[in-house]
């Protein structure tokens, strides 16, 4: 009865979180979707041997099991706190999602993985098949009401209050109703080989990061406050799914980038 219970509420909790968290489904999909196409041969492999399935397979499954034991402790590591000066607040402990995606990549890199049990290797690659991604959603990263007041606002969707979270995460898919992985990277995924290398420049997460809360601050000239989303101008439109765009490449050429260098 016990096993029973638990298992009812592990299902309960996976349905609660499925369109809840960050980029959505279609996002985190999208992202990863994208980044099998950026692997070598070898990591596509070994990320395949240990997951058993592709990546965008996988790719919500922190969000899925955030409720469930013992998986409860990943709830609160989606996210991350910036300073006024645009970097992370490190000391104050905030820096969460970037501090989960930094730890997790050193537990893999410099063949370190090889010497872990198949199962320890499997769990650190889905929570940064997750994190790396979720930091790179704008609206993922958080600002102080002290240090930006203005920030905090609530846009609207025809006239009635929607959550600037909640339109930011499902942003990838913003006027794309319907559209599969694969067309979102057709559309998107067509930068050339300098351009990528300039996304994933030092290869280094601080220098990331710093980026990633640059793009942050323009969602809010973007979706100003009241804007109604379902009436927005095809130029508002276009700006909404140019960032998600930027930042959708962004997350998934820096995460083929880490794992290429993991399994290299």
């Amino acid at each position: 009865m016990k096993k029973i219970s638990i298992l009812i509420f592990a299902l309960v909790a996976i349905l609660g979180v499925q369109s809840a968290k960050a980029w959505g489904g279609f996002g985190h999909g999208a992202i990863t979707y994208i980044t099998e196409q950026h692997l070598t041969p070898t990591a596509k492999a070994e990320c395949r041997r240990y997951l058993n399935h592709t990546l965008p397979w996988h790719a919500s499954w922190m969000d899925h099991w955030r409720a469930v034991p013992p998986y409860q402790k990943l709830d609160k590591l989606h996210s991350f706190t910036a300073t006024a000066d645009g970097d992370v607040n490190w000391d104050s402990g905030k820096g969460k999602a970037v501090n989960l995606v930094k730890k997790t990549i050193k537990k893999l890199e410099n063949d370190k993985y090889k010497s872990l049990p198949d199962s320890v290797v499997r769990y650190n690659l889905l929570v940064l098949i997750h994190a790396l991604p979720d930091i790179h959603c704008p609206v993922h990263v958080s600002f102080s009401k002290k240090e930006f007041p203005q920030y905090k606002y609530t846009i609207r969707k025809n006239g009635k209050k929607l959550k600037m979270h909640k339109f930011w995460d499902a942003s990838p898919g913003f006027t794309r109703e319907g559209w599969t992985y694969e067309k979102y990277a057709a559309e998107v995924d067509n930068l050339k080989r300098g351009a990528v290398k300039k996304i994933v420049k030092k290869g280094n997460i601080d220098y990331w990061t710093r980026d990633i809360v640059k793009q942050a601050h323009r969602i809010y000239d973007i979706t100003t406050p009241n804007i109604d989303v379902a009436k927005m101008s095809d130029k508002k439109k276009k700006e909404v799914t140019d960032l998600a765009d930027e930042q959708v490449l962004k997350a998934a050429y820096r995460l083929a980038y880490v794992l290429n260098g993991i399994f290299k």
